[in-house]
């Protein structure tokens, strides 16, 4: 027999969950790898990258928004 109950979601937030989700939206907020990292605690971008797990759809749409890529006109070259 399964027991249900009804907990407010703040509850079942542990501080890794926050912790995570945080970096997670600061990077797509586009804050710097760098400096999440300085209040985060990782020491390599690597470590970093794998534990946010952003998938290559938000990283596209993320570089989408970038002013680098708005605008930017392309010569043809023959």
């Amino acid at each position: 027999m399964k027991v249900k109950r009804i907990v407010p979601k703040n509850l079942l937030v542990k501080t890794h969950s926050a912790r995570r989700t945080g970096c997670t939206l600061m990077y797509l907020a586009g804050v710097r790898p760098i400096d999440i990292m300085k209040i985060s605690g990782h020491r390599t971008e690597r470590e970093f990258m794998n534990y946010i797990k952003v998938g290559k759809e938000e990283t596209a749409a993320n570089l989408s928004k970038h002013p680098y890529f708005m605008g930017a006109s392309l010569k043809i070259v023959k």
